[in-house]
């Protein structure tokens, strides 16, 4: 079999100067230097307020001298520390602008393929912003994004993928199979293995009563559409298995399919969530918008989520 390009080149570290922000470095730090990727460090300088006297504006200038240099600081000694412990390229930049707007803008500039970020932070060097941000990022990035959730008292990285496995929840669609290849290339590099699950709701006949579940589904149809599921499923994990991924394949029944992804994440084995952000698939239409943002706000480990860029046809 030929040897498959490391699945990340370039992976952003967006930071804010706080010990949440800093929640992301080690999955991070990992991933690059599992894929001999550069990692960059980056953080948006936000200045004081704008001030109208003349001893203000003396004051202004020595405070926003004092930030940047702070900032930079900052930076450069994680990046210190990271070429310390991992040996891999570390770049750093303060910018300029709007903090998503800016960030975004950066991830096109310097070619990233991954952007590894805490889902929120509060720093002495600026106001919280990464909940906001990352929300905004999470609606209009184009590359794999990989949210962290700080975790006091976490395991470290590596031990977490010694045992462990990444969830990667399916519907059926092309547009959710868009998050196989990086979830793929992470599971390659770390030897762990993939769990597909996809969520079959009970199939509801029109003429049936409004009865909850479990009454008020057709038992014969469900089981249809869940063998249906399992054999969509089986079909990607066979393809996984060729490119050199161990996979295993699951179609659970659950009415509520958000609820049954989250339930599916608590197991002890998952160490990650892989999913994109929406597709369609299976008896019912199944938004994987509202699942992913059920686990990002809801699950405790991190949660890596694509945003699918096109069509493609279910294999």
């Amino acid at each position: 079999m030929a040897r498959r390009p490391p699945p990340f080149r370039s992976i952003l570290v967006p930071l804010d100067g706080s010990p949440f922000g800093e929640a992301a470095l080690p999955w991070a730090t990992a991933l690059a230097a599992a894929s001999r990727a550069k990692l960059r460090l980056v953080l948006v300088h936000r200045s004081p307020p704008p001030v109208w006297s003349d001893e203000a504006a003396r004051l202004f200038t020595r405070v926003e001298l004092a930030m940047r240099r702070s900032e930079r600081d900052y930076l450069r000694r994680h990046a210190a520390h990271v070429r310390r412990v991992s040996r891999i390229q570390v770049a750093t930049a303060v910018l300029d602008g709007p903090v998503a707007r800016t960030l975004l803008e950066y991830v096109t500039d310097c070619g990233a393929d991954l952007v590894v970020m805490s889902t929120h932070g509060r720093g002495p060097l600026q106001r919280a912003w990464l909940g906001s941000v990352a929300d905004e990022m999470l609606r209009t990035l184009q590359i794999p994004f990989l949210l962290v959730r700080p975790v006091e008292g976490g395991p470290a990285v590596p031990a977490m993928f010694a045992d462990g496995e990444l969830l990667v929840p399916l519907d059926g669609s092309g547009l959710a199979e868009a998050v196989l290849p990086p979830a793929a290339g992470i599971a390659r590099v770390f030897d762990a293995p993939v769990a597909l699950l996809q969520v079959v709701p009970p199939v509801v006949l029109a003429t049936d009563p409004a009865l909850p579940f479990p009454q008020g589904f057709d038992e014969e149809l469900t089981a249809a559409a869940r063998d249906d599921a399992q054999d969509y499923l089986d079909g990607v994990a066979e393809r996984l298995r060729e490119e050199g991924v161990r996979a295993t394949a699951v179609a659970a029944l659950g009415g509520n399919p958000a609820e049954t992804v989250l339930d599916a994440s608590k197991a002890a084995t998952v160490r990650m969530v892989a999913l994109a952000t929406h597709g369609r698939g299976g008896v019912r239409r199944l938004v994987l918008g509202s699942v992913a943002d059920k686990l990002i706000r809801g699950a405790e480990l991190p949660v890596l989520v694509v945003r699918p860029t096109g069509k493609a046809r279910r294999s």
